[in-house]
């Protein structure tokens, strides 16, 4: 058992530990230069480290001065970026885009003005909610482009007299649709009202004047007023109506929906007279016989001279009367035929509104495309029909190749079962009728996950339906949601069940002020596609449009270009498709594709010198299928297609003659000028083969001026916005900036570890290191120096990079922005090109001193970590020696304490010894 020994010795006083500490301070004085020698080293791998950094930040500033994103950056300048902001991606050409805001997108949404006490109570009534996505409205308005065989309408002020002498000047420039074009009219100050008949335009006077003829003429040099087909009226007459417009295919009527076109497909009428009843007793017997669309019903409504308000109803599918005379009876609409019951106006109710059914616009047929259907999202996969009988049979629209309705309702025809497909009644979906006469049931299932059937409306198993006037067994799809309410049902469950078929809107309980809930619809899908028609069946829900989903629409002219409208959904517009558009197929129509190119003849006249014609308008030519195929015909040597890119037609001359092949608008016709084909072919040689060749597409594209460019709308704006597209050198001048501010830390930090005092004679932890010496050198020659074999450009001074007189690199940006303005793709050349750049030897320089493979600074913090680690060895080894040092000191002065207490021991007991007296 060891026993504790006490720092000062008890015999002599002496301080043992004392004592010991400074013979071991002596002893250790070897160990302590050794650990401080240690310390230094450790200091300075610091700073090789750190070196290694800043060396390393040289290099990726260097790198970023080479990457080629910076120099094909480019700006977005909006004049009004809080209204219109503009992005442009690094394809973009340098353009002036000047940008007119003309509306702002908006998302469909539909609300109750029927107010509920609370979500939980039944609602007390029973019927059918049918939600249906746009296309079934009778609202439409002619585009004003696809007039005119394609041609469209040249935008241009018209001046309007009428009868008292009175006019005014009217600009169409914002005009779109035949709609605009009305309501310009009517809001000008002018006695004078614009409606449509019979496919025209038809000017009333209402000034009650004959002091002047109605006359219209054409102000500056557009031809507005001859493409409206108003050119020359001058009439001494209360009314005057302009030239039929040419309805491109697909368009029945100028404004409305044609009467043939309702009822599913199946039309309205005959119509005889409605006779209305108002409340204060006044009645009027309407003459409809002659109309054709819904518009004119509405203006020979409106003529009648009664005191109401005609409009088309909420939902856009069917018409509405309001009585507004303010008197005490019934509003009555009636008819002695069944004009009435057909418009569904039929009423007779204290009710001041008379809203009427839905007449059924068809919005599906054959030709319509699988891939349109379901709100655009398109119809795919595949399904199985049993019949009654229990014969099977699958549709796969993928692998059959399926891409219409018609296709589709072939194809089941064409399955050999006992089933016949068809459009509906209704017209906006198909049906399916079981003709086995089985004792089973017809049923169709969609196949694996998908939902073809089901999108289709035709899933499930079929029930008793009534079609053609007689009971059969049938699955009847619909494109619209149709939502069965019970009287049970409470405000809750109604949104509940809207929701779950959910295709196009969804449903939620809005809180008014007065603590009741209104029923609430939104689309799921913004802007003019998704636009929704609700009606109610049974119930009246008084549904009235909050926002009537639209897209946002801007003009646009780059470079004082002609100016062109673009449509976005959602408010965010690239230029890329507004130029190239959607691909061009053979069933595209030639009045999509450009103003002009859907009417008028060209001739082409082959190498040979052999010329023949192609006259759209008199060979009834609609397509770009139909148009190639009319070229190929021609007895001349040239072969036509849709081009490689899939942007327009190519004209290629095959008669291998020495004349140039020639293609020329005869007249006054634009088309072969509108699709891009006209004039004299270029050369092109494809594997060694030299041929001529005209490609489109159209002249109204302009893709290579407006690749990458993308504006966002954010508010309207009463003025036009330029945007300007242009270099951006930005990102340039902040690679550089970023280079010269990591050479000069490099610069600093290497002053700051080789610095020599000469009055203190303090030194810098890496004061006179090769290493730090060959880093400058070897940057500052490189950058004083000349760069050779990187184009014209030799020096850093030529792109705004110099050396300032304590040795730090300093940046004139103005030199560096002349220098890009004047001679970019040098300044590129002078940065980038491999292996001479300045970016290249400056990364091979980083690499010689900091590259992880053998690096200059690397292999000297190696060799710096090995002393660092052989000290270590060597001062735990003399730690160890002076230990048992101290040790053997400390039993040393312990073994003296003992031997000086031994002695003491002794003297005392000497001490005590007793003189013997002896008697004299």
């Amino acid at each position: 058992m060891g026993r504790l020994q006490s720092s000062v010795g008890l015999i002599t006083g002496t301080n043992i530990t004392g004592t010991v500490d400074q013979l071991m301070k002596i002893s250790g004085q070897s160990r302590d230069r050794l650990i401080s020698r240690t310390e230094t080293l450790q200091r300075q791998q610091q700073s090789i480290a750190e070196l290694t950094a800043s060396v390393i930040g040289v290099q990726l500033a260097g790198n970023r001065l080479s990457n080629a994103s910076a120099f094909q950056s480019k700006s977005a300048v909006s004049s009004n970026a809080d209204f219109l902001s503009a992005e442009a991606g690094k394809d973009a050409k340098e353009a002036t885009h000047v940008v007119r805001t003309l509306q702002t997108a908006a998302t469909h949404a539909v609300s109750s003005r029927q107010r509920f006490s609370a979500t939980d109570t039944a609602l007390g009534f029973s019927g059918q909610i049918r939600v249906s996505p746009k296309g079934g409205s009778i609202d439409s308005s002619a585009d004003l482009s696809k007039l005119n065989g394609g041609r469209g309408v040249e935008a241009g002020k018209i001046r309007i007299t009428d009868r008292s002498g009175k006019s005014a000047e009217i600009d169409f420039s914002d005009a779109r649709t035949i709609d605009d074009v009305l309501q310009t009219i009517n809001d000008a100050e002018i006695d004078v009202q614009a409606t449509t008949e019979n496919g025209a335009i038809k000017l009333v006077d209402r000034s009650g004047s004959t002091l002047s003829n109605l006359k219209v003429e054409q102000l500056g040099s557009a031809e507005t007023a001859a493409d409206l087909g108003l050119w020359g009226i001058d009439e001494a007459s209360d009314s005057a109506s302009g030239l039929p417009f040419e309805l491109p295919a697909g368009i029945s009527s100028l404004r409305g929906a044609a009467l043939s076109e309702l009822g599913g497909g199946s039309g309205l009428g005959p119509l005889g007279n409605l006779d209305i009843e108002l409340s204060d007793g006044t009645s009027a017997s309407i003459d409809l016989s002659s109309a054709t669309t819904t518009s004119e019903i509405i203006d020979k409504i409106e003529a009648s001279g009664l005191s109401l308000i005609v409009k088309y109803n909420d939902a856009r599918n069917g018409l509405q009367i309001r009585d507004v005379s303010g008197g005490a009876g019934n509003l009555k609409i009636s008819s002695a035929d069944t004009t009435a019951d057909d418009l569904g106006l039929a009423f007779d109710s204290a009710d001041d509104i008379a809203v009427g059914k839905n007449l059924s616009r068809q919005t599906v047929t054959t030709e319509t495309k699988l891939a349109d259907l379901n709100q655009g999202a398109g119809i795919t996969g595949s399904f199985k029909l049993t019949d009654s009988s229990g014969a099977i049979g699958a549709i796969n629209l993928t692998s059959s190749g399926i891409t219409t309705v018609g296709g589709l309702v072939n194809a089941i025809n064409d399955l050999g079962i006992g089933v016949t497909a068809s459009i509906n009644e209704a017209g906006d979906g198909i049906s399916v009728v079981d003709t086995a006469g089985g004792s089973e049931t017809l049923t169709i299932e969609d196949s694996g996950t998908g939902t073809a059937a089901a999108d289709l409306g035709i899933a499930g198993t079929a029930t008793s339906q009534t079609i053609g006037g007689s009971s059969v067994s049938a699955l009847v799809g619909s494109q619209s949601g149709v939502i069965e309410i019970e009287a049970t049902d409470t405000l809750a469950t109604l949104v509940d069940k809207i929701n779950e078929d959910g295709r196009y809107g969804e449903a939620s309980i809005q809180s008014n002020d007065d603590g009741s809930f209104s029923l609430r619809v939104r689309s799921n899908k913004g802007g003019e596609d998704g636009q929704l028609a609700i009606n109610t069946t049974g119930f009246s829900l008084d549904l009235q449009t909050e926002s009537r989903g639209r897209d946002a629409l801007i003009a646009v002219s780059t470079d004082e270009g002609l100016e062109r409208f673009i449509k976005s959904s959602d408010g965010v517009f690239s230029l890329d498709a507004a130029a190239a558009g959607d691909l061009v197929t053979e069933s595209s129509l030639l009045s999509d594709q450009a103003a002009g190119a859907a009417g008028g003849s060209f001739t082409i006249t082959d190498s040979a010198g052999k010329t023949s014609a192609i006259n759209i308008t008199s060979q009834g030519i609609k397509t770009v299928g139909e148009l190639v195929a009319a070229i190929n015909e021609l007895n001349v040597g040239v072969s036509a297609s849709i081009n490689e890119d899939g942007t327009g037609i190519s004209i290629v001359d095959t008669a291998g003659g020495n004349e140039t092949l020639t293609i020329t608008d005869v007249g006054n016709g634009t088309a072969a000028a509108s699709l891009g084909i006209a004039g004299e072919a270029e050369e092109t040689t494809v594997d060694s083969v030299t041929t001529q060749s005209l490609t489109g597409p159209s002249s109204d594209s302009s893709s290579d001026e407006t690749t990458g460019v993308s504006f966002t709308l954010k508010e309207l704006s009463a003025s036009p916005i330029t945007v300007t597209i242009a270099e951006d050198t930005s990102n340039i001048e902040v690679a550089a900036k970023t280079f010269v501010d990591q050479y000069n830390k490099l610069m600093d930090k290497v002053d700051s570890l080789t610095f020599f005092n000469a009055d203190s004679n303090e030194v810098g932890l890496l004061f006179g290191s090769s290493e730090t010496q060959r880093i400058t050198s070897s940057f500052s020659r490189l950058l004083s120096g000349s760069i050779n074999g990187a184009g014209p450009l030799k020096s850093i001074g030529q792109v705004g990079i110099s050396f300032a007189d304590d040795g730090r690199l300093e940046l004139d940006k103005t030199k560096l922005n002349e220098a890009l303005s004047e001679r970019r793709a040098d300044v590129e050349a002078f940065f980038s090109t491999e292996d001479n750049g300045l970016a290249n030897r400056l990364d091979a320089i980083a690499d010689r001193i900091a590259g992880v493979d053998g690096g200059l600074l690397l292999n000297k913090s190696e060799s710096i970590a090995t002393q660092i680690e052989r000290n270590s060895n060597q001062v735990d080894s003399m730690n160890s020696r002076l230990d048992k040092e101290r040790e053997r000191l400390l039993a040393q002065f312990y073994a003296t304490e003992t031997a000086i207490s031994k002695l003491q021991s002794n003297g005392t007991a000497i001490d005590q010894i007793q003189r013997i007296e002896i008697p004299s």
